[in-house]
């Protein structure tokens, strides 16, 4: 895999379990981790704020989570949604719920940025769109620093 610098993720197995035991890491770090959670920059898509929050067990299922980690989950998605938006990043998201079979489950918090709406009326439609725009649009150390701010200033966050 690619990551969204331009650099290769090298991992075996299930990439959500790899990432929650360390066995490899991104240039700018987790944002969030916890004994069953973490959260960070999505590893492919060079789009500034997008986070991934995933369990670190490995979970292929919403309903395979407890109450007390869907509540936990959905507290970091709230949490981070809230404090790009006190730090402006952005105002609205997308949030999506990623559940396939043989794959780790996880949630985009997916920033709606204008350059979006310029590509299409609905993003979760055209996701694909959207994401092949940012691949090839975005993958310099300009955004790349941005990423790392972003991703810094919500780990300050998360710190307090």
């Amino acid at each position: 895999m690619i990551s969204y610098n331009n650099k290769e993720i090298v991992y075996k197995g299930c990439p959500g379990c790899a990432y929650g035991k360390h066995e490899f890491e991104l240039d700018c770090g987790m944002a969030y981790e916890n004994e069953r959670f973490t959260m960070s920059q999505d590893w492919e898509l060079p789009i500034k704020g997008f986070f991934i929050v995933s369990p670190k067990r490995h979970v292929e299922k919403l309903c395979e989570l407890s109450e007390e980690e869907r509540n936990e989950m959905f507290s970091i998605v709230n949490k981070t949604s809230s404090i790009l938006r006190e730090k402006n990043t952005c105002d609205s998201f997308e949030y999506v719920f990623e559940e396939k079979e043989k794959r780790h489950l996880h949630v985009w918090i997916l920033p709606r940025y204008n350059w979006m709406n310029d590509i299409c009326e609905d993003v979760i439609d055209n996701i694909g769109l959207i994401f092949e725009y940012a691949k090839n649009n975005f993958r310099d150390n300009n955004n790349y620093e941005e990423i790392k701010k972003i991703t810094e200033v919500v780990k300050e966050e998360f710190d307090k």
